[in-house]
């Protein structure tokens, strides 16, 4: 969608790190946004994330679980980009209930206010690479077998399938896609499910001991959260991306270890330390994962810009420089 202006757009989970983003990026390119988010705690809203469009935006306090108040916003917009969610795998399999209400009904409540606008906007889920649970080789694609190994991937893949269903039945425009370990700007530095790659930044920053689980040679892909959103943008009202489910990553395997060490020459702090890998962990272990986002770059004109050394010298920064909003 090359012409933002005055565009209506939706952004579900909008104070969180990704959907802020795209919030915060939408409005310098002309657009009408309004950001629904719930506020829960623990969820990694922050008004902080919003606060240099603070003037420029709409900021509603409610729930995805709230159809009626989902359905008032839904139905008043072009494009929706549906971010909210919860995101820890751990809670997800302790509170699957949770889990469900958030991750499946949400989606549901999202895409059923859709089904009934006229004409239905574009919606944009932004969905998980656990869906994938253990891939047996990487890097991982659209072709790749989808198997969930816990709660969490199990209901973000549900969610794909009821945006795929909506497609095909009520002709509601639907994109899914699969982000890999987003890492910048707006994260909240101590949110359980937000990933190590923004903990580290935080550890390092704070002149702390980074802790990597032995032997600390998982491969993850760690894509800068402003190649990210400027995928979400490309991908907004473009045909060719209806119906269809995306992989968004930047191609490259770095090791946790790795990750660790720059986390720590960037922040100019901190520390690494191995330690033994926590017995805990290994049911929601994925082993490696790694993305081709090949579909994704030639569906739309977008390709990954930032290194990693890049993206954490950036994010460092942006932290640094706002200290009182993101550092505890």
């Amino acid at each position: 969608m090359s012409d933002w202006h005055s565009r209506r757009v939706l952004v579900t989970g909008g104070l969180g790190f990704v959907g802020s983003n795209v919030a915060n990026r939408l409005v310098e390119l002309g657009a009408d946004v309004t950001v629904l988010d719930a506020e829960l705690p623990k969820m990694g809203s922050n008004r902080a994330n919003v606060a240099d469009v603070r003037d420029e935006i709409t900021v509603v306090e409610a729930d995805v679980r709230d159809e009626e108040a989902v359905r008032a916003h839904v139905r008043e917009s072009d494009v929706v980009y549906h971010c909210a969610a919860q995101l820890s795998r751990l809670v997800a399999n302790e509170e699957p209930g949770t889990d469900v209400d958030i991750n499946c009904k949400g989606v549901v409540n999202v895409l059923e206010a859709a089904a009934d606008a006229e004409p239905a906007p574009h919606v944009v889920f932004t969905s998980s690479l656990a869906v994938f649970g253990r891939p047996a080789s990487v890097p991982v694609d659209e072709s790749t077998e989808i198997r969930p190994i816990d709660m969490y991937g199990a209901n973000k893949r549900a969610g794909e399938h009821y945006c795929r269903i909506y497609w095909e039945m009520e002709d509601v425009p639907t994109t899914v896609v699969r982000p890999a370990n987003v890492y910048g700007p707006r994260a909240p530095l101590s949110v359980d499910g937000y990933g190590v790659q923004n903990q580290f930044v935080a550890s390092a920053l704070r002149d702390e001991t980074l802790t990597v689980f032995e032997p600390g040679t998982t491969l993850r892909d760690y894509v800068y959260v402003g190649d990210a959103t400027d995928a979400l943008v490309e991908l907004a009202g473009a045909e060719q991306t209806f119906g269809e489910e995306y992989v968004l990553g930047r191609g490259e395997g770095t090791t946790l270890e790795e990750l660790a060490e720059a986390a720590v020459e960037a922040a100019g702090a901190g520390e690494v330390e191995m330690v033994p890998w926590p017995e805990e962990w290994d049911e929601v272990s994925r082993g490696d994962v790694v993305t081709d986002p090949s579909k994704l770059e030639t569906d739309v004109d977008w390709q990954p810009t930032v290194d990693l050394e890049t993206g954490l010298r950036e994010t460092v920064a942006f932290y640094r420089s706002r200290k009182d909003d993101y550092l505890e």
